[in-house]
């Protein structure tokens, strides 16, 4: 059945090796309450979307517009998985990211700045003052994002065993080493249950302030 490629899909590259990260977005949906979401360079990762009620994915892949072309299958499927009351509302924006995109500036709680560089400073106009954003420090992101007056570094979240944890003692050592610091791309490794993602990476809420 259609309705089963598609949802295997997204098992295929995420949940079946432990990719899906549900543990880090259930810990910022917790910690930060947020509803409405901007996720650019997002491929199929609909995992924000079991947590975040609103969110707004944006790619121009060929893979990620094959995916969404079935947007009824992908809302009936988290819809049956997600995490809140209220129906999931999905958007897909077959858009450049580093371009102007067709959505309100400053409206969103939160930005998904993950695996694809230049994220935060093209669409940070788009977080509301007071909003987050979620990054890591691939392509230097973190790092780059630090030199803006406009967003402060409010946390760090990490994997511990099973559990992320949330780290908001943030201090000048933090920063200096995060300044120096490129964090590795995808830790893949080999297990009794064949590939899987392992993962060690560090994670950075930055607070929009202007």
């Amino acid at each position: 059945m259609k309705n089963d490629r598609i949802i295997e899909s997204y098992n295929k590259f995420y949940t079946d090796i432990n990719f899906d990260r549900s543990g880090l977005f259930e810990v910022v949906k917790n910690q930060y309450n947020c509803n409405t979401v901007i996720y650019p360079g997002c491929s199929i990762h609909i995992t924000p979307c079991f947590y975040f009620q609103h969110v707004v994915f944006i790619d121009i892949s060929k893979i990620a517009k094959e995916f969404f072309n079935h947007i009824q299958i992908i809302l009936d499927f988290v819809n049956s998985v997600k995490k809140y009351k209220q129906s999931a509302y999905i958007q897909f924006l077959d858009n450049d990211y580093t371009k102007q995109l067709p959505i309100r500036e400053n409206n969103y709680d939160l930005l998904i700045a993950l695996y694809a560089g230049g994220i935060t400073q093209s669409c940070k106009n788009y977080v509301k003052p007071g909003g987050f954003i979620l990054t890591n420090n691939h392509h230097n992101d973190a790092a780059e994002v630090l030199k803006d007056s406009s967003i402060i570094l409010d946390a760090l979240i990490q994997r511990k065993g099973k559990k992320y944890e949330v780290d908001k003692s943030i201090n000048e050592n933090l920063i200096e080493a995060l300044k120096g610091h490129s964090t590795p791309t995808k830790n893949i490794r080999s297990s009794s249950k064949g590939i899987e993602y392992v993962d060690n990476e560090c994670y950075y809420v930055f607070k929009k302030i202007l």
